[in-house]
């Protein structure tokens, strides 16, 4: 009994199981891994396991000569094309997640949800909105019963009309509210934690609830200015990127360093961050993704945008570590870009088996 339980005192955290120790490095981010990696060899074992390298987004873009779609693999600099059903010729992207696309055409309201990889197609009830909408996005793939499709519009000064679909139904369910939260230029949403956050132009944050059917512009002060950067720019180039639970806001401003903004509930404020740490995320406006381990060669706390290199095989990129982009002038203006122009999408484990 004295021997067992002097045995017990003994036992340190590197004597832990190796399931547990690998469940315990996979909460890890790549530096705290690397770190931990370096204290004994079980804990090496551990944490190398727990490195499962992620499949970085495809970049998605239409070449305006053709009724086509290009994909382009950021990991090997591959590409690839497929034909656009004849039903979608002419529709534009306005918000992409888990593969899929939500679509419709210009000065249209017949939204369609497309997975170009599997040639899935969903067909949305008509909206019967006679004027457009400023807000789009939906939660998760629509094979999931979770999926939700947001839409919101402004139908007089100081209301709006949010609208829901999920798999199943037949029609949209509505609901109006009061709020001057929308600008009529460009909004942006991101779904995270199970609610939809909003952004508008002047970034103000407001949060829909799908399950409690409530919305809330929150009281969050926006992100200071900094004194070198014009109204124009501050309040265009920018993108909303969900991770792990976490919102982030990346402003950009031509050819200047990104800034970059996590949003503290807690604190009721948007709280600077000097990088992304070891994330690399892929930027666009109808869709941003995020990765924590991913392929050799391709850049750690850096932003992968929406854009390929002139005469290069690769995307313009801004690595934090190196405080540059590549190419160092790009002269592409982010927040000129038109929400229908190239897009990040999450390839299926078996991609290259569907194109």
């Amino acid at each position: 009994m004295e021997i067992a339980k002097e045995k017990a005192e003994n036992q340190s955290w590197r004597d832990l199981p190796l399931e547990l120790l690998i469940s315990v490095m996979s909460n890890l981010e790549i530096e705290d891994n690397v770190r931990a990696s370096a204290v004994c060899k079980p804990w090496y074992e551990a944490a190398v396991s727990a490195r499962v390298i992620d499949q970085p987004p495809w970049l998605m873009y239409f070449p305006k000569s053709s009724n086509s779609y290009e994909f382009y693999n950021p990991s090997n600099s591959k590409r690839h094309t497929k034909e656009l059903p004849e039903s979608l010729a002419g529709s534009k992207v306005r918000y992409s997640k888990d593969g899929w696309l939500l679509m419709c055409k210009s000065f249209s309201t017949d939204f369609v949800l497309f997975n170009p990889f599997t040639m899935d197609l969903v067909v949305l009830p008509d909206l019967e909105l006679w004027h457009g909408y400023q807000l789009v996005g939906f939660s998760c793939a629509p094979t999931s019963s979770d999926c939700v499709v947001l839409i919101i519009k402004d139908y007089d000064p100081g209301h709006v009309t949010i609208r829901t679909w999920s798999p199943g139904e037949t029609t949209w369910t509505s609901m109006h509210v009061s709020s001057q939260f929308l600008d009529a230029k460009r909004n942006y949403v991101v779904f995270s934690n199970g609610l939809f956050y909003c952004l508008n132009l002047r970034n103000c944050v407001a949060v829909f609830d799908p399950s409690l059917r409530r919305w809330n512009v929150l009281e969050i002060p926006p992100p200071i200015c900094p004194d070198h950067i014009d109204d124009e720019s501050w309040y265009e180039g920018k993108f909303m990127v969900g991770y792990k639970g976490d919102v982030f806001l990346i402003c950009t401003f031509g050819n200047a360093e990104p800034l970059v903004f996590k949003l503290d509930l807690k604190r009721g404020a948007w709280e600077k961050k000097e990088n992304i740490g070891s994330v690399t995320s892929f930027v666009s406006i109808s869709s941003c993704e995020s990765r924590t381990y991913v392929h050799e060669g391709m850049l750690r706390n850096s932003i992968y945008f929406p854009k390929l290199c002139d005469n290069e095989n690769r995307c313009v990129t801004y690595s934090f570590d190196e405080g540059r982009y590549y190419p160092r002038e790009h002269n592409v203006n982010w927040g000129k870009q038109r929400s229908s122009e190239n897009i990040w999408i999450e390839p299926p484990e078996n991609a290259m088996e569907l194109i």
